[in-house]
């Protein structure tokens, strides 16, 4: 009689009485034990290295804290790839205060860019799937990313002037990639449409722990000084959140879509993030911010326009007297110009020398209009005219110096091509979240179009780094829907 087979013999062993089950011939091991030793022997390596990092080497409790929480954030996300860009949302509110190893390329958001691209590009490779998909903003911001390379390597090859460092400009370069390659990840990886409900609520807990810093530092300074927050620069700041609030207002006030919970989460962080974008006090972000608003009430509620424009006509009544003082900066008062004797020019210094240092960049750029002078040529531009180095204070007069007319094409292709994801994305939206995310990404885009005619922040790691994470999840639910759309069509055909 034949031998029963592997499967016969599983199903009666299975069938018989448990006291006649033949008890399994591999020896089982337990491995429970190992877990708290080896977080017993973790703990003590961390207690050590906190002991030696303030005893031996004097550094402050506060920078250990940061240490040790930039180091918990980059083991999530080496053990859970996908927690990686909910790390990334959170750090980017906090960018100056992340840790800094003192080892070259070792940082905080270098890892959790490396975990994000080989979360990306790793699976899909050993599964033999397509890496990208064709999305509306892959071509001119690659283009973009391309072009600022090109700049960088002009730069170094001919340089502007005496001091120019090619390694400190490729550092800058390199930040300004990962701030923009996030769109990259997010358009190609993001799994459905409960993980983007999830990282908006990671994007709401970032933008509060950054108002919170933000706050805390106002309250110590005062009214009377200007903050930076976490993000090392007062203008930065506030050109952050502008673009913030704009983004999160809408999709707080998304009825029926969130828990009570997560829509507190979201409605805190949205006034917490317009509250925060006035503390810096930048004219900028005061206009970028105000005409975002606009728009905003104007799509989602026409009441809320009027409310809007009532709070706007009375703001000589309610703003504070610190944000009137900052407004009427821009022109300098009569007595002021009694004092001075001077009444050729009414502006204030800083509107002054603006306008001069983008006269001097104009002439500069007559000069060499089609590619420009190269990365981070401005300074060195503007001292040949003036008493000293300045930035352009404006991206897109910054762009016409250093990348000359075809740097400003792709920036405009750019800008266009993101604020036309957000048009599809309305026509083609199935939900309202859907609708709501699309109306943020084009007040979002407002808000920094405005900042940036004053200031250079679109290649600001923490900006470019947030704005280009939106553009990615409204391109993300563009495919979802057009996913949704052609499988309703292939079921529709296998029914008729």
């Amino acid at each position: 009689m034949a031998e029963p087979g592997r499967r016969t013999r599983q199903a009666t062993h299975r069938a018989a009485p448990p006291q006649m089950r033949q008890p399994s011939q591999v020896p089982q091991y337990s491995y429970g034990w190992l877990m708290p030793v080896l977080g017993a022997l973790l703990a003590l390596a961390l207690a050590f290295v906190v002991f030696k990092l303030h005893y031996t080497y004097g550094q402050a409790p506060h920078r250990i804290v940061k240490m040790m929480i930039g180091v918990v954030l980059v083991m999530f996300a080496f053990f859970k790839p996908r927690l990686a860009i909910h790390a990334w949302l959170l750090a980017m509110p906090v960018g100056e205060w992340l840790p800094s190893s003192g080892i070259p390329g070792l940082n905080g958001p270098n890892l959790l860019f490396i975990v994000l691209l080989l979360s990306w590009v790793v699976p899909r490779i050993m599964a033999g799937e397509r890496i990208m998909i064709r999305t509306r903003i892959g071509k001119p911001l690659a283009l973009f990313v391309g072009l600022l390379l090109l700049s960088a390597v002009h730069g170094i090859l001919f340089p502007p002037g005496s001091g120019y460092e090619p390694v400190a400009m490729m550092k800058a370069v390199w930040q300004s990639i990962l701030g923009f390659s996030i769109y990259f990840i997010v358009a190609n990886t993001v799994k459905d449409e409960k993980e983007v409900r999830n990282l908006l609520i990671t994007l709401a807990v970032g933008a509060i722990l950054g108002g919170v810093i933000a706050v805390r530092q106002y309250v110590a300074s005062g009214d009377a000084s200007r903050i930076a927050g976490a993000l090392g620069d007062v203008n930065d700041l506030a050109a952050y959140f502008a673009m913030v609030a704009a983004f999160l207002i809408p999709v707080a006030t998304v009825p029926g879509t969130f828990s009570f919970l997560r829509r507190v989460v979201l409605l805190g962080s949205a006034g917490l993030a317009t509250l925060t974008a006035f503390m810096p006090k930048s004219r900028g972000a005061y206009i970028g911010l105000g005409l975002a608003v606009l728009y905003l009430s104007n799509r989602i509620s026409k009441k809320a326009l009027v409310v809007v424009l009532v709070v706007l006509a009375l703001s000589p009544v309610w703003a504070p007297d610190s944000l009137k003082d900052r407004v009427a900066e821009t022109r300098s008062s009569d007595f002021e110009m009694s004092l001075t004797g001077d009444v050729t020019d009414r502006l204030d210094p800083s509107s002054a020398v603006r306008l001069e240092i983008w006269g001097v960049v104009m002439r500069e750029f007559v000069r060499s209009p089609i590619i420009g002078h190269g990365y981070a040529s401005i300074p060195y531009l503007t001292s040949k005219s003036m008493d000293k180095p300045w930035s352009a204070h404006s991206l897109y007069v910054e762009t016409a110096g250093e990348m000359g007319l075809v740097g400003l094409f792709a920036l405009t292709w750019l800008f266009l091509s993101c604020a036309k994801s957000g048009r599809e994305l309305i026509r083609v939206a199935s939900s309202v979240l859907n609708r709501r995310l699309a109306i943020g990404l084009l007040a979002a885009t407002m808000a920094l179009l405005i900042t940036n005619v004053f200031g250079q922040r679109l290649t600001h790691i923490s900006i470019g780094g947030t704005y280009f994470f939106i553009v990615g999840l409204v391109d993300r639910c563009i495919y979802f829907e057009r996913e949704g759309r052609a499988t309703e069509d292939a079921k529709g055909v296998l029914a008729a």
